[in-house]
């Protein structure tokens, strides 16, 4: 695991120390030298670290570095006549420093702190002391640490030293402790080194020569990667390293001599000085005007739904051949490749593409693009959903269908209502509500799979049930089961006297101060407060048993505490908002077969809305790239939120909302898979972001916050065109084109 340099005494009479190793450091290796200076100030050559420092009678120290590559030397700069004794040792096991120390004795037990090994895949523990005679013996230490090196000392006999070394054994917590009596003040060093990075960097990919002449020759290279961080880049000629390495990913190599070939390399270096294996290209120092030939017979070896597989015979060049380069209707895709095939993915099915090679040489010359026409396979439609069912109620109807049939998959079905896509479901059944009593409508059912493509429809013909209840006066109250100005199922009439806070503007709750997207808010003068409604008038029944059993059903209408919704039809206009009882509904004696009676009732969200929503979807064809929905709101509410929701493949994507300028983005680097179990919606009412994931990684939607950056600008819709872009970029190897479904409420004051 190491390789001692240097074991030596250096006498006095001298400032400036120059030692020679035995054969030169390899890349990446640790260099470790420890010193003991009788009158101290003892510098290493720069680059060298000065790790720990102690001082008894003589200076005691550690340096390291982690070695370039190719040192055969280190210099010792101490003061006027400096004894110095050192130890230098080469080690692959110590790329890290995890921890140091430093200690004192003067005639007892030095007792190092504590320290917190952690999990390395090999590692060293180094020490060093520094004493006068009589205690020229080394001291014990616990843990136990043998002694790396024999004492040293010089004709004068005032200074002694000793350097220890050990594995440093499995992680944990663990207390340094050497024993040993000395006549005279003696300091200690340690320090502990290891490796808790061992994985190297990939290979730098696409090195490639981008200008050469008689006497250089420039090269660029594609970013490594690495599983904590590539740090740098060593650059090489024939084998041996160039300089220091760089951050950089171009280098220049000068003085090279005209009509020679030479092998250029470069390797990726991390944070712990792990090196990857080396890229190498032979090139001509010559200056190269000439393209290679095209690439040779391009064809077609596959073709899918959204993918296609491209192969060429190799291209020739008078210096040399760097790789091809590939195009999709003429832009280019990435990066220059070495391989002789390539696949192109995430491409729209059904549709034609012309896709082009050429050839590069290593001094940036290019081939003419030689190209090939193709159309991928088209997709299949979804067959039409069998066995659909619809059961009728009052004022919804239940439906029900098998499944449908596709080569792609089945992604989802939409719900149409009397030509109209209403609502979009992965189930195999779906409730419209909303409907009026005794109505008839179209009700359709088309299966959607994965690509996109959309199926027949498959229609029914429906009526709703007739109410179990009779008008008699307008507005008609609707609250869960019991119902105003109509007589009921059981005779009794409920006639609606009086009416607080429906008809009119729900109150205005003044803004302490500007609300923005830094909260999600939104920018105004102030925000609608809740709605207070309260409902009032008699009731009159047949008999007085009838009597008692009405006044029993408006109390179980809606119980303390329970949101309900209350409907209120009005000419041909429905709307509705979400209630709660403010208190007990109020009952009072009008005689042997009729009462009167206070339903008071509060609706948080003011906002009183349509019955069914309004649903758009848009699909983005080609990304990069954006889709728009574009909606017409009705009503006179100020802001009337949404509830989005989007479907990858997609990535750092934004939803902006055109009419405001408001943005919705995600976190650099969030990604939605082409996978129609995964996607996030984001309600602009409550402000909830659910992530919907399979069930068997998690079974329910989780909060999906996270997904977003900074909290966005949370936009509302505004009466009258709204238009909703979504926009990002291809999730890389993912086929399939994103969508985004939009559901809006027109709503009122």
């Amino acid at each position: 695991m190491g390789r001692i340099w240097q074991n030596t005494s250096l006498g006095a009479g001298q400032s400036t120390y120059e030692v020679s190793f035995p054969q030169a450091a390899t890349a990446g290796n640790r260099i470790i030298v420890g010193v003991v200076s009788l009158f101290g100030e003892d510098v290493l050559s720069s680059g060298y670290e000065l790790v720990a420092q102690s001082f008894g009678y003589a200076e005691v120290s550690i340096y390291s570095k982690i070695a370039d590559g190719g040192e055969t030397s280190f210099r010792v700069d101490g003061g006027e006549d400096s004894d110095v004794i050192l130890y230098a040792e080469e080690r692959d096991d110590a790329r890290d420093l995890l921890f140091q120390h430093n200690g004192y004795v003067n005639g007892d037990t030095v007792t190092l702190n504590r320290v917190t090994v952690p999990q390395v895949s090999a590692g060293y523990v180094f020490a060093v002391e520094g004493r006068i005679p009589p205690a020229v013996q080394g001291g014990t230490w616990t843990p136990a640490l043998a002694a790396a090196a024999a004492s040293g000392g010089y004709s004068n006999t005032l200074t002694r030293a000793q350097f220890y070394g050990a594995a440093i054994g499995a992680a944990g917590n663990r207390t340094y402790q050497v024993n040993y009596r000395s006549s005279g003040p003696t300091g200690v060093t340690l320090a502990g080194f290891g490796v808790t990075d061992p994985t190297p960097p990939s290979m730098p990919p696409g090195l490639h020569a981008t200008d050469v002449a008689d006497t250089s020759v420039s090269i660029a290279w594609n970013p490594a990667t690495d599983n904590v961080g590539v740090t740098a880049y060593g650059l090489y000629r024939n084998g041996s390293k160039v300089g220091a390495d760089q951050t950089g990913r171009t280098y220049t190599f000068t003085g090279l001599t005209k009509g020679t070939v030479y092998e250029l390399g470069v390797d990726a270096r991390d944070a712990a000085g792990n090196r990857s294996e080396r890229s190498t290209i032979s090139v001509l120092a010559i200056t190269d005007l000439a393209p290679p030939t095209p690439p040779e017979n391009v064809r077609l070896v596959d073709l899918a739904h959204t993918t296609a597989t491209l192969a060429w015979d190799a291209a020739a060049d008078d210096v040399g051949l760097a790789g091809y380069g590939l195009y999709v209707n003429g832009s280019k895709v990435g990066d220059d490749h070495s391989e002789l095939q390539h696949t192109f993915t995430g491409l729209g099915r059904g549709r034609a593409y012309t896709a082009g090679v050429d050839a590069v040489d290593t001094s940036g010359n290019r081939s003419p693009i030689v190209t090939l026409d193709f159309t991928t396979i088209a997709d299949t439609l979804p067959g039409a959903p069998p066995g659909l069912t619809a059961t009728p109620g009052v004022e919804e109807v239940t439906l029900a269908w098998q499944p449908a049939t596709d080569d792609l998959g089945i992604a989802r079905y939409e719900v149409l209502l009397d030509g109209q896509v209403t609502a979009a479901t992965a189930t195999l059944g779906y409730v419209i509500e909303g409907l009026n009593p005794g109505g008839t409508y179209t009700i359709g059912v088309r299966a959607v799979d994965d690509g996109g493509g959309r199926g027949p429809i498959v229609e029914l013909e429906v009526s709703t049930l007739a109410a179990d209840w009779t008008p008699n006066a307008t507005p008609v109250y609707r609250l869960e089961g019991w119902t105003g100005n109509a007589r009921d199922a059981y005779g009794v009439d409920w006639v609606v006297e009086r009416e607080e806070g429906w008809a009119s503007t729900a109150d205005v709750t003044p803004l302490e101060a500007e609300s923005d997207s830094s909260d999600g808010g939104f920018s105004g003068p102030g925000s609608f407060g809740a709605r207070r409604i309260t409902l009032s008038g008699k009731a009159v029944a047949n008999s007085r048993a009838s009597m008692l059993a009405a006044q029993d059903r408006i109390k179980a209408a809606l119980t303390p505490r329970e949101l309900g919704t209350l409907r209120v039809q009005e000419g041909g206009l429905t709307r509705q908002a979400q209630v709660r009882l403010t208190g007990g509904v109020e009952i009072s004696d009008r005689g042997s077969i009729a009462f009167g009676w206070v339903l008071p009732l509060l609706a948080p969200n003011p906002r009183r809305t349509a019955v069914r929503p309004i649903y758009d979807e848009v699909a983005v064809e080609t990304l990069p790239g954006s889709a728009s929905i574009s909606i017409h709101m009705a009503g006179d509410y100020r802001w009337i939120p949404a509830q989005i929701r989007v479907w990858g493949p997609i990535k750092d994507f934004t939803i902006t909302h055109q009419e405001s300028g408001l943005v919705i983005r995600t976190k650099p680097g969030t990604a939605l898979p082409a996978d129609s179990r995964y996607s996030l919606d984001i309600d602009l009412a409550t402000r909830v972001v659910l992530a919907y994931v399979p069930p068997d990684v998690y079974p329910e939607p989780r909060p999906g916050r996270g997904a977003l950056g900074s909290f966005p600008a949370r936009f509302a819709l505004k009466n009258g065109p709204n238009t909703l872009i979504l926009a990002g970029d291809p999730v890389p190897g993912a086929a399939g084109s994103p969508r985004m479904v939009v559901q809006a409420w027109d709503s009122w004051r």
